[in-house]
């Protein structure tokens, strides 16, 4: 049995919570850390043309594109990366025959790199955007539908 009960543990659960006194909010979640990471990034591609990681690691982008074959999606298929970073996905999903594909990012220097890297390979097929669900869930009637037939 555990001393306290539900009461007490509930308790111990919301110290150690996004609202809890000991949390403190992580780099990661922020635009300025994004934006910065691909500045970077972008600077090291156009010095030494290396276009940076996988954020996710190379097999998890394998495995999403084995399961998009597995499940037949056609090659002429609109397919949306959100959060496109240094387009690397764009570019494998492109060179196996993808033709309608579209990356966005709220960050501006991600979208630089992923055009960098997707004009370095010499692929004119991919559509790229600068733009931010938060800031369109903000006016969503407006923005928001805008932006998406624009993508």
């Amino acid at each position: 049995m555990i001393a306290g009960g539900g009461a007490e543990a509930a308790a111990r659960s919301r110290e150690g919570s996004p609202g809890g006194a000991d949390f403190a909010p992580s780099a990661l979640g922020t635009r300025q850390h994004w934006d910065a990471v691909y500045e970077r990034g972008l600077n090291n591609f156009q010095e030494y043309g290396d276009r940076g990681e996988i954020w996710f690691g190379e097999e998890s982008m394998n495995r999403l594109i084995r399961w998009m074959q597995k499940q037949k999606i056609p090659l002429d298929a609109s397919v949306l990366d959100i959060g496109t970073g240094n387009g690397v996905f764009l570019v494998k999903l492109a060179k196996l025959g993808f033709s309608n594909i579209t990356g966005i990012d709220y960050s501006p220097p991600a979208i630089q790199l992923s055009g960098s890297v997707i004009e370095k390979e010499g692929l004119s097929n991919i559509k790229l955007k600068d733009w931010s669900f938060s800031k369109s869930c903000q006016h969503p009637s407006s923005a928001s539908e805008a932006d998406l037939e624009a993508v």
